[in-house]
């Protein structure tokens, strides 16, 4: 993988890292595209994100439905969210670093790994 050999030009402590949820603007959408300022989950590894001007996230919603289905990940206000969000694979999207406008927290190994299974069933994905 190419990524992999690319001479590093961020150091360790200022780039986004997997797992870590960001306050990120999502200005302007397109559409029913997923828009506003919201916390985001930082899903992509943190080789790439530390080597390109990227990130891939899924938005959150503070709007939780009654019913969650099998590719929603609900996410705890204790982890620098000031209320109970829900994480919505079906959004996940590539922006750049620059949309990131402050780190709020990041989620445990356990919940990254719930993620991880959402973006299965959302990619299809075996």
């Amino acid at each position: 993988m190419k990524i992999l050999n690319m001479q590093m030009q961020k150091s360790s402590k200022d780039f986004p890292k997997r797992g870590h949820i960001y306050i990120a603007d999502l200005d302007p959408s397109f559409g029913r595209e997923i828009h506003k300022k919201r916390p985001v989950l930082i899903i992509s590894d943190d080789i790439y994100n530390q080597n390109t001007s990227y990130v891939v996230i899924i938005p959150s919603s503070s709007i939780i439905p009654l019913v969650l289905s099998p590719e929603m990940v609900l996410i705890s206000k204790l982890i620098g969210l000031n209320k109970k969000s829900v994480l919505l694979p079906f959004y996940i999207r590539s922006i750049d670093q620059q949309r990131l406008i402050k780190k709020v927290g990041k989620i445990s190994k356990a919940k990254l790994k719930e993620v991880e299974e959402a973006i299965k069933i959302v990619l299809d994905f075996k």
